[in-house]
């Protein structure tokens, strides 16, 4: 499995309100990308705080990651989360609240969706929907400060890092705070390793 992932604030600004975690733990992925209500500092907390729940959760399943965020983030403005989980089989689960999206950009297409609401605040119903990557799946998690109507394919090949960055640059909104998360699964030779 290969990951990387980019953010970058809202135009005019130097603190971002999204965040993602990337963490694997033998040969299990920990994905997720958050994206803290508006933007600017208290976005930014919001964002920071969710993405530490969900570090200190690696164990947990997807949903009580997510329920424990819920928890954590009453005291701020809330954020949308998505969180997906994948064995070193491809085979894990996703479940998101909010306007997070996953796109596949190369190989089958997940029917993974957020249901509404806002993590913290107002959060009445999480789902967890299965996952099943195929080699050569390369999927995009993010917030919607990417346009997800861009032609991500055009940003391969190269490593997951730099395809994130290239996804933000090209169909990141101006006017809101933008991250892509990319993961590649098993051999792809559109995804690379990264350059030393």
């Amino acid at each position: 499995m290969r990951f990387g992932g980019f953010s970058r604030p809202f135009r005019g600004l130097t603190i971002c309100g999204d965040s993602f975690v990337v963490e694997e733990r033998d040969g299990t992925f920990l994905v997720s990308v958050i994206d803290g209500l508006g933007h600017g500092y208290d976005s930014w907390v919001a964002a920071s705080t969710a993405a530490d729940v969900i570090r200190a959760s690696f164990d947990l399943s997807v949903d009580a990651i997510v329920r424990k965020c819920h928890q954590e983030l009453r005291v701020t403005r809330g954020a949308a989360v998505g969180v997906l989980k994948v064995g070193p089989d491809g085979v894990g689960e996703f479940c998101g609240v909010g306007n997070i999206e996953v796109q596949a950009i190369n190989g089958s297409s997940p029917s993974l969706f957020c249901l509404a609401g806002i993590v913290g605040h107002n959060l009445r119903a999480s789902k967890v929907m299965p996952v099943a990557m195929k080699p050569g799946d390369i999927y995009c998690l993010m917030s919607d400060g990417v346009s997800s109507r861009g032609n991500f394919k055009s940003c391969l090949p190269g490593d997951p890092e730099s395809v994130a960055r290239r996804i933000v640059e090209q169909w990141g909104r101006a006017h809101d705070d933008a991250t892509a998360v990319v993961i590649g699964y098993g051999d792809n030779a559109l995804l690379t390793d990264r350059a030393a």
